[in-house]
């Protein structure tokens, strides 16, 4: 089946031991009162690999080969290593599982330097195994003191969000994807708790950051926070968490309905309506991850939904994940490019500008993008541009 190949569905990890959970008081909502969580399985250190030093700058291996992927952050550091990882996407398909080891690797290494050198290139992998790695070492005894060190607070928006999902990632992981006290540890934290909450969802339906058995050598695990009924957990969980739960509820609709994206429009109809921009904007992300490089085929897809704010949101999803990094600019002005109503541009331009405005790295950079947008846009692009 070709969705599979999506990052967001590939599979589902075993939690990693992680320490001791902390423990939670309050009673969740519609579940029962919490009961304090078992101590986890303690957690082999892993033997030290064997590092080659002659492995070279160029190196196809890095990508499917972890002892090589090791020797090259090792030797290379990992944000030499993100780029190489990104580099090769085109060949081997989405950077985001092997960024993530290469993050772990990076901890492993360095401690809590790597954490200077991740970046949004992979989808985040490196934000992720690098926050994975910390807690396997330190667990969460304090999290707002964790959040000083892993997320800086000299970060943009953008980034910053990417590092606070990366926590939410971790924290369903330690919790034994207990998805209810992970989403009350990220109300602990001092800032961020909206952005950790969407990488608990994430983690929930993707299980990714824990690994699998074909790349992380674990035992499949799959939490028990998924059914049959395409809106759960987003309809048992309390309100101010169902928007972020339905920004990735789709992925577990590519799941439950194999791929068919007309039902899982009808599903997030199905929503209550303040939730439907959440859904329709994860569709959007899904059907970007199967039809990767075909803009066309995605505005296709989109277009079954009816004319209106739904559809919008499905473009809108879509183009965004695709400008990750500079090097989606291109790809995501052409995508807007192709769209044919007023309404539609409009929302895919002002995605895209402000992701410009997060992901490109100077004011130049910024008026160079600006250039090679649609000419009746680009006034609008240039008041994107964030103040240096």
């Amino acid at each position: 089946m070709r969705y599979l190949k999506s990052k967001y569905i590939l599979y589902f990890g075993v939690p990693i031991a992680l320490g001791t959970m902390l423990l939670i008081s309050e009673s969740r909502g519609g579940q029962g009162a919490q009961s304090p969580l078992p101590d986890p399985p303690s957690v082999k250190e892993s033997v030290t690999r064997p590092v080659d030093e002659s492995i070279q700058k160029d190196s196809k291996d890095i990508f499917q080969n972890e002892d090589a992927l090791y020797s090259y952050v090792k030797e290379f550091g990992l944000k030499q290593t993100i780029a190489r990882l990104s580099e090769l996407e085109p060949l081997y398909g989405d950077c985001h599982q092997a960024a993530h080891k290469a993050g772990r690797f990076a901890y492993e290494i360095y401690s809590t330097e790597a954490f200077r050198s991740v970046g949004p290139e992979c989808h985040s992998g490196s934000f992720h195994g690098t926050i994975e790695a910390y807690f396997k070492k330190h667990g969460t005894a304090d999290l707002s003191e964790d959040l000083k060190l892993i997320c800086r607070s000299d970060w943009n928006p953008f980034f910053s969000h990417q590092c606070l999902h990366g926590i939410g990632h971790g924290l369903m992981a330690w919790s034994h994807y207990e998805l209810f006290d992970a989403l009350k540890a990220c109300d602990l934290l001092d800032r961020g708790s909206t952005s950790c909450w969407s990488g608990v969802f994430m983690e929930n339906v993707v299980g990714g950051l824990a690994g699998h058995g074909e790349h992380g050598g674990h035992e499949a695990h799959f939490t028990k926070y998924l059914n049959d009924d395409p809106q759960y957990p987003c309809s048992a969980v309390e309100d101010k968490y169902k928007s972020y739960c339905y920004s990735f509820q789709t992925s577990r609709m590519m799941q439950l309905f194999d791929g068919d994206f007309s039902k899982i429009a009808h599903a997030c109809f199905q929503a209550p309506r303040r939730y439907h921009a959440s859904c329709f904007s994860s569709m959007g992300r899904d059907v970007e991850a199967v039809y990767r490089g075909n803009p066309e085929a995605v505005i296709k897809i989109c277009s079954i939904i009816p004319m209106g704010p739904a559809r919008n949101r499905c473009f809108t999803g879509a183009v965004q994940d695709e400008f990750w990094d500079p090097k989606g600019q291109d790809i995501a002005l052409n995508f807007c490019k192709l769209l044919k109503y007023k309404d539609q541009l409009d929302a895919c331009y002002k995605t895209v500008f402000s992701r410009a405005r997060d992901v490109l790295a100077s004011k130049k950079d910024f008026n160079i993008f600006c250039s090679k947008a649609d000419s009746r846009y680009q006034s609008v692009c240039l008041g994107f541009i964030r103040k240096e």
